[in-house]
């Protein structure tokens, strides 16, 4: 979170601490002067909105454009000698959980938006409209580390204080980012401003903690108080307001009519003179029970400011566990190899936070809250309860099961939903049998994780990049009661990854969308994070499939997904949507026909219900046993047109009652369905069991949390 105002305050009215640089010449004139390769140490998780840049973010992700912009910033750093080390969050502290649920339940307020504005047919501004695509904070960490053989790591948690003692303990040059703690803490000289970087030139704005210091006529090792008393991650400024008011003397007129704070102009400097009278640090840390009757009107909560000020002490005597690593890992228990493993960014960022008994989070996604499709949290929960049940076999504390918090419809983020492990056909592997096991062990727990009849298909014949995307498409179709995907849907998915267009930049950029539809974009999101959740299992599986044919970028870009969408929508035959192309015809085929044989039954329409146009994409219904008679000449069997919604129930354990998610809403505007009288399905499809519970103690309201962050909306 940082400390709230203290960067408005520098970049508004502070010009001496606060000043235009180019990182370029900036380097060039550290090595002239150290003889010294330049280093910045990068906190990643804050650069994912600069370094996607102006790309399609609605359609879920643009990969292949996203890796040219990374490649891009590398080269110029590296013309100027400049080296790289990134590092990335891990799971979010509990004592932040308030403010992340306050911030997602706002990020919701965004995607409302976002499609009321695309249901309106009008366009999304760049510059005003961004959400971050689903999975760009999972699959950033392996660009940098597979593609450009950058060092990366991930925290245990937040990676600010990670990121200052590695600058720190190593010399860097600088740091880049967008986080105001970097002022506070004592590390590396120069702080470089991600949101205000040029990439192409390395334009941009320096903060300068020194001349901040010197403007507010305190010393640096002050900083961490003056963080205290404007508010930060310990002691929130509603906490200060008596202090702020009564003993600064602050007007009640200077404070903001929505939210009730000074304005950091007023505050800063206010704050800065108290602790310009107060004693200096080495003596004032003695004095904490006194500072805090003053400052919070309790001397017993003297340990939240020792809390708040230890928090920037830097420990850089300890070995870093970062550069000095085993390199033999026998004979370590499971818990030591996960963590090497997490730490050097090999697994995501959930498999070891589950393992040491902490919360699944899954944030807000580009998803219809109003249609009749579920969420993804949702549709890939019961292949995360399987793999909760590896690692419960391995962990230590003997958890029994697993708190997530998931935005979803309906969600109100107020408590997590607890969720059982469930164990495989046959029993679930440890960790540690997996890890330890042949090649084959791992392929078969992979498959029996995402659906039992997997295993007896030709899925290991498919080419190693296309092996990911036709078990999620399986999972998708076959797990459920019900197809989550109608059949044009499923047949445009599968378009658009057998395209060459996916394949070339020059051709993706050619692609001209006519509209956007708002099913596909909630269609898009479910299908990224399936992968996230893919990504999950297969680090626990320790990679049957190779992780750079399981990232988006080998098989997907949501741009040409869409495109494909559009067409399949107005009827375009499966011939047309394999442009023709025999070799691109056949694999269709075999990945079809794959699933096809294993999907549910459709459910039975209404003998007096009309049929559609031939060429419609949701034309006729599906008959039994039709997969094996697919042909190039004729569109593949669809799903129903007045099928009833697609919705996954979760039962809700609350004080001994069971409470349903509610009716599922009308279609959306966007769907093929529009316009068109509801006609009631016969029968309900049974609802999938779900071994959710919501947790006993709920958790408060969220509090009110400071404005949002890029770095703090990634998925």
């Amino acid at each position: 979170m940082g400390v709230r105002g203290l960067q408005s305050f520098l970049e508004s009215h502070c010009g001496q601490a606060c000043y235009s640089v180019n990182i370029g010449k900036v380097a060039d004139e550290y090595h002239k002067r150290t003889g010294k390769s330049p280093l910045i140490v990068v906190d990643g998780m804050s650069c994912l909105r600069k370094l996607y840049g102006k790309l399609n973010w609605i359609c879920g992700g643009q990969w292949k454009g996203y890796i040219e912009h990374i490649q891009d910033f590398h080269k110029s750093l590296k013309s100027h000698g400049i080296n790289m080390v990134l590092f990335f969050d891990g799971n979010t502290p509990e004592r932040k959980r308030e403010t992340w649920s306050h911030r997602r339940l706002e990020n919701l307020k965004d995607v409302i938006n976002y499609f009321t504005i695309i249901k309106s047919n009008k366009e999304l501004e760049h510059g005003k409209h961004f959400f971050l695509p689903t999975g760009l904070a999972a699959f950033t960490p392996i660009i940098f580390k597979d593609v450009l053989g950058c060092p990366v790591y991930t925290c245990l948690d937040e990676c600010d204080k990670a990121v200052a003692e590695y600058a720190k303990r190593h010399g860097a040059m600088g740091i880049l980012g967008q986080d105001s703690d970097y002022i506070i803490y004592n590390t590396a000289h120069y702080y470089f401003s991600i949101n205000h970087l040029n990439l192409e030139t390395l334009d941009t704005v320096m903060y300068d903690r020194n001349a901040l210091c010197r403007v507010l006529h305190i010393t640096v090792d002050q900083l961490p108080l003056l963080s205290c008393l404007i508010g930060n991650d310990v002691i929130h400024q509603e906490d200060l307001l008596l202090f702020h008011q009564q003993t600064l003397k602050i007007s009640m007129h200077h404070l903001h009519r929505h939210h009730n704070r000074p304005p950091p102009e007023i505050l800063i400097p206010k704050v800065a003179t108290f602790i310009n009278n107060q004693p200096p640090m080495e003596q004032l840390n003695q004095q904490l029970p006194s500072l805090a009757r003053v400052v919070l009107r309790d001397e017993n909560r003297a340990h939240l400011l020792a809390e708040g000020i230890g928090m920037y002490q830097l420990d850089i005597e300890a070995p870093c566990e970062y550069t000095n690593q085993p390199t033999d890992t026998e004979g370590m228990d499971i818990m030591e190899r996960v963590h090497l493993r997490h730490i050097n960014s090999e697994l995501g960022r959930h498999l070891f936070a589950i393992l040491r008994g902490e919360s699944y989070e899954s944030s807000t996604t580009l998803e219809d809250y109003t249609s009749n499709l579920p969420s993804g949290a949702i549709v890939f929960q019961p292949l995360r309860s399987r793999v909760y049940r590896i690692l419960q076999k391995s962990a230590k504390d003997g958890w029994t099961q697993v708190p997530e918090w998931c935005m979803y419809s309906g969600a109100t983020l107020k408590e997590p939903d607890l969720v059982d492990p469930v164990e495989l056909e046959g029993g679930s592997p440890s960790l540690e049998e997996l890890w330890d096991g042949d090649a084959d062990f791992k392929w078969r727990t992979f498959l029996d994780c995402v659906h039992p009849q997997l295993s007896g298909t030709h899925i290991r014949s498919l080419p190693p990049h296309l092996i990911v995307p036709v078990a999620l498409l399986f999972y998708l179709q076959c797990h459920h009661p019900k197809p989550i995907l109608k059949d044009w849907e499923m047949n445009a998915m599968m378009a658009a990854i057998l395209s060459p267009t996916r394949e070339d930049l020059l051709l993706i950029r050619s692609v001209a969308l006519q509209r956007i539809d708002a099913r596909a974009v909630h269609v898009a999101a479910i299908f990224m994070k399936g992968l996230v959740n893919f990504f999950f299992l297969l680090a626990a599986c320790d990679y049957p499939v190779a992780r750079l044919n399981m990232v988006p970028w080998a098989f997907w870009d949501g741009k040409v997904f869409h495109h494909y969408y559009l067409r399949a929508k107005s009827g375009a035959r499966v011939d047309d949507l394999c442009e023709h192309k025999e070799p691109i015809l056949k694999k269709f085929m075999e990945m079809k026909t794959l699933i096809m044989p294993h999907m549910p039954p459709p459910v039975p329409l209404k003998s007096n219900a009309p049929n559609s146009p031939s060429r419609s994409p949701h034309e006729s219904p599906k008959k039994k046993g039709c997969a094996a008679s697919i042909t190039p000449e004729g569109t593949p069997p669809t799903t129903p047109a007045r099928e009833h919604p697609t919705t996954l129930a979760i039962t809700k354990n609350i004080h001994g009652k069971n409470h349903s998610r509610g009716p599922s809403p009308m279609v959306s505007p966007s769907s093929p369905h529009a316009g068109r009288p509801h006609v009631k399905p016969p029968h309900k499809s049974p609802q999938p069991k779900s071994p959710i519970a919501k947790s006993p103690i709920a958790k408060s309201s969220a509090a009110k949390s400071p404005a949002r962050s890029p770095k703090k909306m990634a998925s």
